[in-house]
This record gives C-alpha cells, sequence and structure tokens, in this order.
C-alpha cells in the first residue's frame, strides 16, 4: 500500500544551531501541533496555545507566549508516520530563552537583517504564508521580541538556502 504523506527535501525548511547545541544545559520542548492543518515546518515560530497545550505558528498580540522554534516540522517522518504507522506526532522546539545562536530558513523576505535588529512572528501576519516567519520588528512596545539578528544577511547556507542568524530571545510586548 503506497504512503499518503510527500516529505519536502530536509533542506527546505530549516532550523540549525550555529552554537550552543547540543548541550546539555540547552533549553528544549517536546509539543504536538495543535491541528493537521497548522502547516508547521522546522524554523518556524510556534508558541503553546494555554488552552490545549498545543502548538500554534507565530505570536499572538498583547500576549506574554513563550517563542518556541521548530525543530522539526509537523509532516516529517520521524513526527507524523505514514500509513500504518504509530508515531504520536511529536515535535522538538528549542526555547527561546536558551543560550545559542540559530540560523532559519524561515523567514519574511524581502528584507535586509542587520545585527542587533529585533525579530518578531505575529500570528496575524499579513500573508498567511508568513505566519510563523521571522520578521523584523522596531518596538518592543508593539511587539513581542523572539529574537535579535546576529550576522547581516540573509546569508547563504551549505545547500544553497537562504538564512537567518539570531540569538532566541524573550522580550514580550510592553502595553
Amino acid at each position: 500500500m503506497p504512503g499518503t504523506l510527500v516529505p519536502a527535501q530536509m533542506f527546505d525548511h530549516e532550523l540549525n544551531p550555529v552554537k550552543g547545541w547540543p548541550s546539555p544545559y540547552a533549553v528544549d520542548h517536546r509539543i504536538q501541533a495543535e491541528s493537521t492543518s497548522e502547516g508547521i515546518t522546522p524554523g518556524m515560530v510556534v508558541h503553546k496555545d494555554p488552552t490545549s497545550g498545543r502548538a500554534i505558528r507565530g505570536l499572538t498580540v498583547n500576549s506574554t507566549e513563550m517563542p518556541l522554534f521548530a525543530f522539526q516540522g509537523q509532516s516529517d517522518f520521524d513526527v507524523n508516520g505514514d500509513v500504518g504507522n504509530i508515531i504520536a506526532g511529536w515535535m522538538n522546539s528549542l526555547v527561546a530563552i536558551g543560550s545559542y545562536e540559530l540560523e532559519t530558513t524561515e523567514f519574511v523576505s524581502p528584507a535586509t537583517y542587520s545585527i542587533n535588529d529585533p525579530l518578531t512572528s505575529p500570528v496575524h501576519a499579513v500573508s498567511a504564508t508568513n505566519k510563523g516567519k521571522l520578521q523584523l520588528t522596531t518596538r518592543t512596545a508593539t511587539a513581542t521580541i523572539c529574537g535579535i539578528v546576529s550576522e547581516t544577511g540573509p546569508l547563504g547556507n551549505d545547500h544553497g538556502k537562504q538564512v537567518v542568524r539570531f540569538w532566541p530571545c524573550f522580550l514580550p510586548q510592553r502595553t
């Protein structure tokens, strides 16, 4: 019986630790996606829904949700098994308070990302395809900051994909 999942190339969507991972002191979190239609890919920003405890792409407004960076996508074979498999849909994520440097393919472009620029990921992005992707922001009063750019970019990675390199952080929106 043929399978039903069509996996992407493993380098199409990535969250790559540049420094600080793996480490016995790293902060990670195991989480399931809110729904099969959530479309979480590696490198996206998600938050834990307070009601269901499951992952939702992006960060909501006027909230103190802890940003999580998806290390795996919800359609990856080590998360969501194909026909006849018994995998439960658990993804690993890196928590924004961890002490590491990351790079992701999931960011809003075109834009120039300069060193020390603050990053956010609004759940109500201008485009639905940008929901859960990193984007530039200017003020902590209007968005939750989930990262700070560490290298001017976007940069090209080893697979020829564009990435943004950053330090994760958590600075909730101020009201």
